[in-house]
């Protein structure tokens, strides 16, 4: 599937920035990321919303739904059992949230003997991954409530990185929809798409949210390790030009830089070099993440 076409100067770019550059901080940029920057990860998140719609419909087409709902969304990622899993754990994570805000807010601590077991959307997910492998792998895989059978590095490293910069923040992750009008996420994306023609509810939007959140979360993530490469790169020529001392493996920690005010924002070029990198990669998101690849057939989806 070719990539859709997004015009550069529609009307719709820069709806989100600022909100881009409060989660770009959130997942480990500078406390001000370039806007420039922020307005490249927003152009590449439409794009890849876009097509996540287009493969939407043509899941619901060939299943002969009519509307997009969680399953359209597992059939997708059934063939990633770690992002199946973390969308199991935001099915989870959705209803524990909807539960705290039901709550009349008079207690200090959340007791989580209360919090209810049933959970209708994540219990409707696993039971349609058992119908759709009747092995139960991916059941077994993607159930949140369960020991996971997977190692999730990149969720780790991310993790590990907004762990590392807790102290020097200030702002917080937000979303694309947290404190929006009504309806704004729904005109920002569909501005150059066409509506489409089948059903799609509020919990639908809110998902796609999430894979816009999750997008981003990626974006980071690959602009990072290009950094990483690019530090690494540059430390190796000078010690061959004996500008800087030679650093034993076991001393240096390329992959953990030091979050202050002062660090260096994302830059576009370290994004764009990320971008190029994962769709030039046939094989899995980080291994390898190489500078010369396979160029896959089709188009790719960070969040998939």
């Amino acid at each position: 599937m070719p990539a859709a076409d997004v015009n550069e100067n529609s009307s719709s770019t820069g709806w989100y920035t600022s909100e881009v550059q409060k989660m770009m901080h959130g997942f480990g940029d500078s406390k001000h990321p370039l806007k420039e920057t922020a307005e490249l990860v927003e152009k590449i998140v439409k794009e890849q919303l876009i097509q996540l719609l287009n493969m939407l419909l043509e899941v619901s087409a060939k299943i002969n739904s009519k509307k997009i709902d969680v399953k359209e969304f597992l059939i997708l990622l059934r063939h990633n059992p770690v992002k199946l899993r973390r969308f199991c754990t935001y099915l989870q994570v959705t209803e524990f949230k909807k539960y705290a805000k039901e709550d009349d807010g008079s207690k200090d601590i959340v007791d989580f003997t209360e919090f209810p077991t049933d959970n209708q959307k994540l219990q409707s997910a696993l039971a349609f991954l058992q119908y759709i492998d009747p092995s139960c792998y991916l059941c077994n895989v993607a159930d949140p409530t369960k020991p996971s059978p997977l190692l999730d590095d990149t969720l780790r490293e991310r993790n590990e990185r907004i762990e590392r910069m807790t102290s020097a923040m200030d702002a917080k992750c937000t979303s694309f929809k947290r404190n929006q009008p009504s309806g704004k996420f729904q005109d920002w994306l569909l501005k150059d798409f066409s509506a489409p023609d089948v059903a799609m509810n509020a919990t639908t939007w809110s998902i796609l949210s999430y894979f816009a959140y999750e997008t981003i979360a990626q974006i980071v993530d690959l602009a990072f390790i290009v950094r990483r490469d690019n530090t690494a790169g540059q430390v190796n020529d000078a010690v061959e030009r004996n500008v800087v001392p030679r650093v034993s493996p076991a001393n240096a920690d390329l992959s953990k830089p030091t979050w202050s005010n002062s660090m260096r924002p994302l830059q576009v070029a370290e994004v764009t070099e990320a971008i190029r990198r994962f769709n030039n990669t046939h094989n899995s998101m980080f291994a390898p993440f190489r500078r010369i690849g396979v160029p896959p057939p089709g188009y790719r989806l960070l969040a998939l």
